[in-house]
């Protein structure tokens, strides 16, 4: 009997056992060729299938309003475009980049203001996991027993036993004013002034303003004329109180004459070169004492430019009267850091000009 008689009548019996011995032979050849097939976990299928989580509703009101022809935004958005200075020529945000990652009301969702499922992918839950242990291990503060997660607005949400939720932009929250009182001692500060430039949606504005009773005074400002409808819209929602303003880019005249930190997370190195200087002489002409700075590059401060070029500018920073201080991983363990990979820095310099 021949070879293709007997695969004949063993397809008969059981095509599926066929088709999978088929299937194992073919993922043979492509691994023999350098290529690796493998099955999509349920995390890395949703990164692949869908950008935000639709499980929490949206607040009522919220897709009216959140909607890229709502003539705030647009108004917004001309008097941007109507701006001659550095900081609003974009080299990364352009319309046509936010439009494909965005969906303007899940704007929590994986998308380009928190990179969820499409940074962690195969086995987030996992990596998720180990990441809250990382920050909880520096948590001195308690943040993750009072800052609360409730999914809203698209945000990836992960729930391990007992605890509270949790999410990627919690998570950054707590390791980011963990680390600043760590460092420069934020939550002792008498009447202490943020400045948070390339503030996107009001991330961080709204974790500070809950965990932090000594907030007096808290700037969000950002370039990008979304990011700055988004905030004013989700600073509303959350009820912040009147410390925490949103100035308008073209308005950056109306900000604080002293800070006592300037805080830029993910933003600089999504901006040109020449943008981040006029930024840089911002802060130094307010003599800010504290700088922190978190790239999306692990490697060294680099900017975005129009021909994809990336020009570093960390000395640029020393230049208007800063050192640096500290650098570290934002995930500071050496056991867990390979595990977790992801590997964004925390870079803080300290004004040392008079």
């Amino acid at each position: 009997m021949t070879t293709k008689t007997l695969m004949a009548r063993a397809k008969r019996a059981n095509p599926r056992l066929v088709g999978a011995a088929v299937a194992r032979r073919a993922r043979v050849r492509l691994a023999r060729a350098g290529i690796v097939v493998s099955r999509l976990d349920e995390d890395m299928r949703r990164a692949v299938n869908l950008t935000h989580n639709d499980a929490v509703p949206l607040p009522p009101g919220a897709e009216e309003h959140l909607r890229a022809d709502n003539p705030q935004l647009q108004e917004l958005q001309a008097a941007y475009d109507a701006l001659d200075i550095p900081a609003a020529v974009h080299t990364q945000w352009a319309s046509g980049w936010l439009d494909k990652n965005l969906s303007m009301a899940w704007f929590r969702g994986d998308n380009a203001y928190v990179w969820q499922f499409r940074q962690l992918g195969q086995a987030a839950t996992i990596r998720m996991y180990l990441a809250m242990l990382d920050v909880e291990s520096r948590d001195d503060l308690g943040l993750l027993g009072k800052l609360e997660e409730d999914g809203l607005f698209g945000a990836w949400t992960f729930e391990f036993g007992d605890r509270p939720s949790i999410s990627r932009d919690l998570l950054d929250s707590v390791n980011e004013i963990n680390y600043l009182d760590d460092r420069m001692g934020l939550s002792s500060i008498e009447g202490l002034r943020v400045l948070d430039i390339g503030a996107g949606y009001g991330r961080l504005a709204h974790r500070m303003s809950a965990a932090l009773p000594n907030l007096a005074a808290y700037d969000c400002i950002d370039a990008v004329a979304t990011s700055t409808f988004l905030c004013d819209y989700y600073t509303g929602f959350r009820e912040l109180p009147d410390s925490v303003r949103v100035v308008r880019l073209d308005e950056h005249q109306k900000l604080g004459d002293s800070y006592d930190v300037a805080v830029n997370i993910h933003s600089f190195s999504e901006a040109s070169h020449a943008a981040i200087l006029w930024w840089l002489d911002r802060i130094a002409e307010r003599e800010v004492p504290w700088l922190l700075i978190v790239p999306n590059t692990p490697d060294e401060l680099r900017s975005t430019e129009l021909d994809g070029s990336m020009r570093p500018f960390r000395q640029d920073v020393l230049d208007r009267g800063y050192e640096l201080v500290d650098s570290r991983p934002i995930h500071d363990n050496d056991e867990l850091l390979p595990l977790i990979d992801l590997h964004d820095r925390f870079y803080l310099f300290k004004r040392t000009a008079s």
